[in-house]
């Protein structure tokens, strides 16, 4: 552990030594050290607390936690350590744990059926829609009148206006994706149904073991409450206790606890501290301050001049090369066009989406890298690199992650950074064929805890749902794998994802379908009781 730490610090060392923002930092502690009036003996707290003030300190603390944590994302406002250092750095301070009794070359296979799935149905949709995978395609700059000239608009507003003429293949694509939530389901039940003896052995058995014995209050021995039991669950989300108050239900209970939450939030805002940001979301975001908690908590600076230019940037690639894949985000918008919730977004989603999808930075970027990438190649066979350019092939339902942030974000760069971000550090390990458990749990192990939770809390419940043909992960994958957006108002959802966030983790979406079918147990056995005294 010494020697990780040792490595960490040298790593954030040498991390900021190349950042021009840390030299800046460094020139103005000498200039306050030059003209300090400060004894010798002082003169150390005195640059402590100029540092302080002027948010120098929480901007080197917040770089040495986002190196420990990965927190490397697209347009992160701290430096990539490994990037920095021109190496691979191994940062791993916590063990990582996987998912037992699932063969690793059961998931090597599930991948190579599912790259081969993709690849069939992009042929397929590239015969159907008779175009190429990338068509290049130049937009008209101006248009020139009689009497007038029009001064063109900006390329963010042309791609979300829908206008391109390549769009208009749309419609011959008759609700064809992709791969959808359907595919998931197939994919994971497949993989548990052949291996669910071994996986249900591994759980009883306690093969899944934490190092947070200690924290726990538990005998320190070789095994530790596993990340599939209530008590490592409930001291993982110590934060969600009945004793604390939530934002969410007290805050509209007690007006008191509104206005606490909200100079609670300002207060985090002031230092500006990633760990002090997560924290306070984990009980939910005052709705004023919530779009700057989450930028805080995920190191991004949305302020920077550079998003916008960015932004328009990768807009000017959409105009100038069009893709295939730009057609499945196209269907995939008319959803959010006839929601009564997003209809009003329509335009800022397209651009949105299509932006993301030529960004470099986004796949390289993902806690878990997407899969299949895809490498575009010329008739010579030369290599153009992933395909699309932000290695993201777009999957049915791939708007809902981004919707519900127009709420937040007015600016379209804003929602673009966001949406990456959020993809990149949460909603890929959705999309990906892994047996990462515990907090950094991808699919396959969150759907594991959801059947696990289901069967230990409400057995009854489901063992009626596979009585009358009903499978409980059926019922509840679609809710995980949207996070839940499309199926909760907007309002809480994003009180949902103020949770993911502040535990950096989607263990509460498992959680959350198990008290969602717990509750309508309740509910209807209330209903069925009250219709018998009726009668």
């Amino acid at each position: 552990m010494q020697a990780q730490d040792e490595q960490l610090s040298q790593a954030v060392r040498h991390a900021l030594q190349q950042q021009h923002t840390f030299q800046q930092l460094v020139q103005q502690a000498k200039a306050h050290a030059t003209a300090s009036q400060h004894p010798v003996a002082e003169l150390e707290s005195s640059i402590l607390q100029h540092l302080l003030a002027s948010g120098g300190a929480s901007y080197i603390c917040n770089t040495a936690f986002a190196a420990k944590e990965h927190l490397q994302l697209p347009h992160s406002a701290f430096p990539a350590i490994s990037q920095a250092c021109g190496k691979k750095v191994s940062l791993d301070v916590d063990r990582e744990l996987h998912l037992q009794g699932l063969p690793i070359k059961s998931l090597h296979r599930a991948k190579q059926a599912w790259q081969k799935l993709l690849l069939e149905r992009l042929h397929y949709l590239q015969g159907k829609v008779n175009l190429p995978l990338v068509s290049p395609y130049q937009s008209q700059v101006k248009i020139q009148t009689a009497t007038t000239e029009v001064i063109p608009e900006t390329a963010s507003a042309r791609v979300a206006s829908g206008d391109q003429p390549y769009l208009a293949s749309v419609p011959l694509l008759q609700e064809s994706y992709l791969f959808g939530i359907a595919d998931w389901y197939s994919l994971v039940t497949t993989l548990l149904n052949s291996h669910w003896d071994s996986i249900s052995t591994a759980l009883s058995k306690g093969d899944n073991w934490t190092d947070d014995c200690h924290e726990l209050n538990v005998d320190n021995q070789s095994t530790g409450p596993k990340w599939t039991s209530w008590p490592w669950l409930q001291h993982f989300f110590q934060g969600l206790n009945a004793q604390h108050r939530q934002v969410g239900l007290d805050d509209l209970l007690h007006p008191w606890f509104q206005q606490s939450s909200i100079k609670s939030g300002e207060a985090c805002l002031e230092v500006a501290a990633i760990p002090q940001c997560r924290t306070a979301l984990q009980r939910g975001a005052a709705p004023a301050l919530r779009p700057r908690l989450w930028a805080a908590a995920l190191a991004l600076d949305l302020e920077h001049e550079f998003l916008g230019d960015n932004f328009e940037n990768l807009c000017s690639q959409v105009e100038e090369c069009n893709l295939l894949t730009d057609l499945l985000i196209e269907q995939d918008l008319e959803t959010v066009a006839n929601s009564e919730h997003f209809f009003l977004f329509e335009e800022s989603l397209r651009a949105v989406l299509l932006a993301a999808s030529r960004d470099p930075s986004l796949g390289p970027s993902c806690h878990h890298k997407p899969f299949p990438c895809l490498l575009g190649k010329t008739a010579s066979g030369e290599t153009q690199g992933a395909y699309p350019s932000s290695g993201l092939l777009p999957c049915r339902g791939l708007v809902e992650y981004a919707a519900p942030l127009c709420y937040l974000y007015a600016e379209q760069a804003s929602c673009a950074v966001m949406f990456s971000s959020m993809y990149a550090r949460f909603w890929c390990r959705l999309h990906t064929i892994d047996n990462s458990a515990g907090k950094d749990a991808t699919l396959v192990s969150l759907c594991v805890l959801f059947l696990h939770l289901l069967e230990e809390g409400e057995a009854e419940v489901a063992d009626h749902l596979k009585a009358v043909g009903c499978p409980p992960l059926q019922l509840a994958l679609p809710w995980i794998m949207t996070a839940f957006a499309g199926h909760l108002a907007v309002g809480e959802v994003l009180l949902l994802w103020d949770r993911i966030i502040g535990f950096d983790s989607l263990l509460p979406l498992p959680l959350l379908a198990v008290a969602v079918i717990a509750f309508r147990r309740q509910v209807r056995g209330q209903t069925l009781r009250l219709a018998t005294r009726r009668l």
